[in-house]
């Protein structure tokens, strides 16, 4: 409690000079324990939230929105996120297809419907979706 008011008492004496902002190290050391007193961990989110969250971005009206979400659930992996990504292989926005594509190849498992579709793809109008059918085609 000492300590405390004795750096209340320097603090208000060293305030009234204009130059104390910036010559002392106070107002640092001030802003660094507000900012680490405020620091909470935050929760790990739920897998399921996720892949839910990401299926409903898989509808944005934003083409990065879309891309990014497709790209996700392929990462994550949940063959739950399947059919979703399976309906984004007609998306208007080649970015979109091509992300759906990579994200179903990253899938662990490819029945005989979903290589039909990426074969198909492989005569779509992007190149890059080509390759990427391609690609995803090979790895089973």
């Amino acid at each position: 409690m000492i300590l405390f008011s004795q750096f209340s008492i320097l603090l208000s004496r060293a305030c009234r000079t204009k130059w104390f902002l910036f010559t002392s190290p106070f107002p640092l050391l001030i802003c660094f324990s507000l900012t680490v007193g405020c620091y909470q961990d935050s929760p790990l989110p739920d897998r399921q939230t996720a892949v839910d969250l990401l299926i409903t971005l898989l509808d944005d009206r934003d083409t990065f929105v879309r891309r990014n979400a497709a790209e996700a659930l392929g990462k994550i992996g949940d063959l739950k996120s399947k059919p979703f990504l399976l309906a984004k292989l007609d998306d208007s926005e080649s970015a979109v297809r091509e992300a759906a594509v990579r994200s179903l190849g990253w899938l662990s498992d490819l029945d005989s419907e979903t290589r039909f579709k990426l074969t198909m793809l492989l005569q779509d109008a992007d190149p890059s979706v080509q390759r990427a059918a391609a690609q995803a085609l090979s790895r089973f």
